[in-house]
């Protein structure tokens, strides 16, 4: 029996583009930096830092991206046993700007179709807490 989970997110995944110059728009930026993103991968990211054991439950597309998140996330210590892919739907990307605040501003290629939502097989797991973690 493997060890239970300190902390399940379930939420969006994607990439993030940041551009490598500060202050510049989008229509000017040169150089790009491509990073994991998403609110509940982030939160899984903070608690694998943190020492604590933890996985996240998502959808990526079937592509090149996709793969980069699952690399993403195994170099961080999150697990992604429950980070699977739906082909035929883009792994969403977001392009930044980085201005100072709240001018900073996101546009995402994904489309009104990601794939974090779509049904996967079901599976289940116990959280360190004895709540039940279910991808399906």
């Amino acid at each position: 029996m493997t060890e239970p989970f300190d902390v399940v997110t379930m939420g969006r995944i994607g990439v993030d583009v940041y551009p490598l110059q500060v202050g510049v728009s989008l229509r000017e930026v040169e150089t790009f930096g491509k990073y994991l993103g998403g609110s509940a991968t982030n939160v899984a990211v903070a608690a694998a830092r943190h020492g604590r054991r933890s996985a996240v439950i998502t959808r990526t597309g079937a592509d090149p991206f996709g793969e980069f998140l699952h690399d993403a996330l195994r170099r961080f210590g999150v697990d992604d046993r429950w980070v699977t892919a739906v082909p035929g739907l883009p792994t969403p990307v977001t392009f930044c700007e980085v201005f100072p605040p709240p001018t900073s501003r996101s546009t995402s290629t994904a489309g009104p179709r990601r794939p974090t939502w779509r049904s996967a097989p079901a599976s289940s797991t116990s959280t360190r807490s004895g709540r039940r973690a279910s991808s399906g």
